[in-house]
C-alpha cells in the first residue's frame, strides 16, 4: 500500500467508527437511555481549557452525565485501560498504541511556579540548568515516584532533586513557601506569593505533547465530541 493509501485507510476507518458511534448515540437519545462520559485529566494541564470544554460540552449534551478526575500519567493510563474512565487527556509518556484512539491536542509549554522570595523570581525565563539546584516538586503517589522521576529526568531533562506532594494544592503551597518549583501550564491558578516563569531546554521552551486517548473498541461518539471542543478552544 502506498503512503497515501495507508493514510486514506486509517482516516476512513476512524470516520466510519465515529459514524457508527453517532448512530448508536442517536438511538440512545431517542429512547431516553442513560449516558455518561468519565474524563481523566493530567495534573497540571490547563484548567482554563478544561473548564471551557466542560461548559460547552454540557450545553451541547444536557442528557449526558459528565464526571472529571485528575491524576498522574500512570494513574490515568491504568484507569482508562481498566474501563473506569472513558477517555483521558494525558501526555505522551508511553509509545502510542493502536489499541487506543490517539488524538494529538497540543505541545503544552511548561512554566516553573516559584515563590516570590526566590532569587529566580525576577527572571524572565529559566533553563533546566538554572533550576538544577532547586527542588522540583512532583505530584505523585508513593508507588509511582520512581517512574515519575525517571520521566522528568530522562525524558524532560530536569536534573534537580525531587520533592513529592500528594496533590496540586500542596505542590503550589510548597512552591509559594520557597521549598522548590512546580512545573505546570501557564493557566495554573496561583496566588500573589508565586510567579510563573517559562522554562527552556536547549534554547527552546520546554513542552510536553498532549493527547486525548480512549480505547479503540469503545463507543466513541462522546469522546470525539469532547475532543473536537478541546481542539477549538486550544486553537
Amino acid at each position: 500500500m502506498t503512503p497515501a493509501g495507508q493514510y486514506f485507510y486509517e482516516r476512513a476507518k476512524r470516520q466510519l467508527t465515529a459514524l457508527d458511534a453517532i448512530v448508536r448515540e442517536v438511538r440512545r437519545i431517542d429512547s431516553n437511555e442513560y449516558q455518561r462520559l468519565r474524563v481523566g485529566v493530567l495534573n497540571g494541564f490547563s484548567s482554563r481549557i478544561i473548564r471551557q470544554t466542560i461548559q460547552e460540552f454540557t450545553q451541547n449534551h444536557p442528557h449526558v452525565r459528565l464526571s472529571l478526575v485528575t491524576g498522574t500519567h500512570e494513574e490515568l493510563f491504568h484507569t482508562v485501560s481498566s474501563g473506569a474512565l472513558d477517555m483521558v487527556v494525558n501526555d505522551q509518556w508511553r509509545a502510542l498504541s493502536d489499541q487506543f484512539i490517539n488524538e494529538e491536542l497540543m505541545d503544552q509549554p511548561l512554566y516553573a511556579m516559584i515563590g516570590q522570595s526566590s532569587p529566580l523570581a525576577s527572571s524572565g525565563g529559566l533553563s533546566v540548568e538554572d533550576l538544577q539546584d532547586v527542588m522540583c516538586i512532583l505530584v505523585t503517589p508513593s508507588e509511582q515516584r520512581e517512574g515519575e522521576v525517571a520521566y522528568w529526568r530522562d525524558v524532560m531533562g530536569i536534573q534537580s532533586n525531587f520533592l513529592f506532594a500528594e496533590n496540586v494544592d500542596t505542590a503550589c503551597m510548597n512552591a509559594e513557601a520557597g521549598v522548590g518549583f512546580y512545573l505546570c501550564d501557564r493557566d495554573m491558578p496561583h496566588g500573589d506569593g508565586t510567579v510563573l516563569i517559562p522554562v527552556a531546554r536547549n534554547g527552546a521552551q520546554l513542552t510536553r505533547k498532549m493527547f486525548a486517548f480512549w480505547p479503540e473498541s469503545s463507543d466513541s461518539s462522546l469522546q470525539w465530541e469532547f475532543t473536537q471542543i478541546l481542539h477549538r478552544i486550544i486553537e
